[in-house]
């Protein structure tokens, strides 16, 4: 199975609290506004867009997964070598409002998220299985993803 933790990238406002440990949100929430992960996390590899945000959003998980973060393939590249598993069991994706959801229904989730214009770093998690060739209908977990009926 391989795990994509897909998330569009924080805020202008947020990104100074990302730099800078221990800190609070611009707007007083003391929110974090993006959680560090952890070795603990199973991440090892990170992938972000050529823009700045995406770059700031993963740093310090970056760095504290001592991995450096790489430029993302297109989306139907990303996918299907996830999938095979050649980037590891866990993935980290930084991305857009366009680029995410695109992402996610590359890879086979069976509902979407629609990211607006003013949300930002919510995350998203898609398992879904690798190497087996088998088709899969892996759902995604996040804000705004509509659940299945079971």
């Amino acid at each position: 199975m391989v795990t994509v933790l897909a998330v569009r990238h924080a805020t202008s406002t947020c990104l100074p609290a990302l730099k800078t440990p221990n800190s609070t949100r611009r707007d007083g929430s003391g929110r974090t506004p993006w959680p560090t992960l952890s070795g603990t996390s199973g991440v090892s590899t990170i992938f972000t867009s050529q823009f700045a945000r995406t770059k700031q959003t993963v740093e310090p998980s970056a760095r504290e997964l001592g991995l450096l973060p790489r430029l993302a393939p297109p989306s139907s590249t990303l996918a299907r070598d996830a999938r095979a598993g050649l980037f590891g069991e866990v993935v980290l994706v930084a991305g857009h409002s366009n680029t995410i959801p695109t992402l996610l229904a590359v890879l086979g989730a069976t509902s979407v998220p629609v990211i607006g214009e003013r949300e930002f770093d919510n995350l998203f998690v898609l398992t879904t299985h690798s190497g087996d060739g088998a088709p899969t209908a892996p759902e995604v977990r996040g804000p705004g993803v509509a659940k299945r009926e079971a």
